[in-house]
């Protein structure tokens, strides 16, 4: 063991899942994201908070190579999980994106049945061998999603049909239906009411037990309430990552102070 693992060991330091170094991404001409370095603990949440536009999404979407699907954008830099490189050519970004669910801004339902919405993952990835299976994997994951009460008794009606926040519940389960072991949310509150964004903060509590989740939130309060770790993205730079408690009590970059503080924004 070398002195850094003896330390590690000592302090119960939860272990690293993604690792990310020198990340640049561009779109076309705009560098939108300039030289970001970050360990993302397992088992944690971690809050990326900042003005928008600052490339807090953008650097989201790196994670699980979302910003594959636009033609002009260029990603550089070296991103691991697991101390896997997932932008190695031999990765599947479809089975990479598996591993790494993901949770947008508005609920995005399929215009399918509530169990269909849950179901289509695990079916493309023949995770279940039957019926019995796929029944078993559906009701976990809403379980998971903290709406199975709401919905066993209408599994076949549309998902469409739930309310905002139901929905978004919904497509967190449809997220976690697959087992991924990191959950990247994209806003995921800012289109629910304050009752709705409430279930959901519970429910992302519950989740870090089980998976890595990182959220960008463009709410303070939510990152404060929410998670463990806090990154604040400025203008493309990535300005200051620790525990969530020190970013929002003694932060060390005054431009993280001016943020908190709400002189910029």
């Amino acid at each position: 063991m070398n002195d850094k693992n003896i330390m590690e060991s000592h302090m119960g330091t939860t272990a690293i899942k993604i690792s990310a170094r020198d990340v640049k991404v561009y779109y076309g001409d705009n560098h939108a994201i300039k030289d970001v370095s970050i360990d993302i603990e397992d088992k944690t949440v971690t809050a990326f908070i900042g003005p928008s536009g600052c490339g807090k999404s953008t650097f989201l979407r790196c994670l699980n190579r979302m910003n594959d699907t636009i033609d002009i954008c260029k990603v550089t830099g070296s991103i691991r999980i697991d101390d896997e490189d997932i932008y190695d050519r031999r990765v599947d970004p479809v089975q990479l994106r598996a591993k790494v669910g993901m949770v947008f801004q508005k609920p995005n339902p399929f215009p399918k049945s509530i169990y269909d919405n849950v179901a289509y993952g695990p079916r493309i990835h023949g995770l279940a061998q039957n019926k019995a299976d796929l029944d078993d994997i559906v009701e976990r994951a809403l379980r998971r999603g903290a709406i199975w009460n709401e919905v066993k008794d209408r599994l076949q009606s549309p998902g469409t049909g739930l309310s905002g926040g139901q929905q978004q519940r919904l497509c967190i389960a449809r997220a976690v239906a697959t087992e991924p072991e990191v959950l990247l949310m994209d806003e995921p509150c800012s289109a629910l009411d304050p009752i709705a964004t409430a279930q959901v903060e519970e429910l992302i509590d519950e989740l870090r037990q089980s998976f890595s989740v990182v959220i960008v939130t463009h709410s303070m309060q939510q990152a404060a309430r929410v998670s463990q770790k806090t990154a604040f993205f400025h203008l493309g730079n990535m300005v200051e990552y620790g525990e969530t408690g020190q970013i929002f009590t003694t932060p060390q970059d005054p431009r993280t102070e001016s943020y908190i503080t709400g002189r910029i924004g």
